[in-house]
């Protein structure tokens, strides 16, 4: 049922035009590429922050900021469509060596004594298009714009995963959500975390986290971690 679910959600997703020709002040280009218009090929990027259809039962949910660039969904996809494989799949997954998913992988490991990875865990991002370019900067998307564009998106995501914890890394994630489900966060980050640090919502526990490879202490990190497992 969450598939049938989830196959209708992608089709609403391709019809969405809301961030195609942002710009901002000087005409500086912050547009997105809507990667939903090809269903067999949003299915079929072999990343651990892609693999959504085949993770809708998970207890838990990531959200981070934005997929980054289109090419780096390109390329995946035009090498696993060289041999469409569950084994292929699996190697392309492991030679995705970013410092962000080898310190997410580390948190989520080290919080569940072994128990979790991030194989068990549902992931998707606040904003749910990819960026022009070849770079994350944060110069080239308007990101206050987009996750509010794409903030609708996101809870008709969490409705069909129904997880039993949501968690936010970095700010943009967790005032996506307080705006959707009209609860309070701190004017900044840090602020939210030391206030809020547990936030119930309908059945969800949400806990905002800083980004994997935010300057903090791992100590702070794995504490903040914690708090996933009294709920699992």
């Amino acid at each position: 049922m969450k598939k049938e679910l989830y196959d209708k959600f992608l089709k609403e997703l391709r019809n969405c035009k809301e961030c195609i020709n942002l710009q901002r002040k000087g005409n500086k280009d912050c547009s997105l590429i809507n990667i939903y218009g090809d269903n067999e090929f949003c299915k079929n990027i072999p990343s651990i922050w892609t693999d959504w259809f085949n993770r809708l039962n998970s207890e838990i949910i990531i959200i981070g900021q934005d997929w980054g660039p289109y090419s780096d969904m390109k390329s995946l996809n035009e090498l696993y469509m060289l041999n469409p494989s569950k084994d292929n799949w699996k190697y392309l997954i492991e030679q995705e060596k970013s410092h962000t998913k080898k310190q997410l992988e580390y948190y989520i490991r080290e919080s569940s004594n072994n128990r979790y990875s991030l194989d068990n865990i549902f992931i998707t991002n606040a904003i749910m298009c990819a960026r022009k370019g070849t770079n994350y900067r944060g110069d080239n998307i308007n990101l206050k714009q987009s996750t509010n564009n794409c903030s609708e998106y996101l809870v008709k995501q969490i409705a069909i995963v129904n997880p039993k914890v949501i968690v936010t890394l970095g700010y943009y994630p967790i005032l996506s959500l307080s705006k959707s489900y009209n609860f309070e966060i701190g004017k900044n980050l840090k602020e939210t975390i030391l206030k809020y640090p547990e936030i119930k919502v309908n059945n969800y526990i949400i806990i905002p986290l800083y980004h994997p490879v935010a300057q903090i202490k791992k100590s702070e990190q794995i504490k903040q971690y914690n708090r996933i497992w009294k709920y699992i």
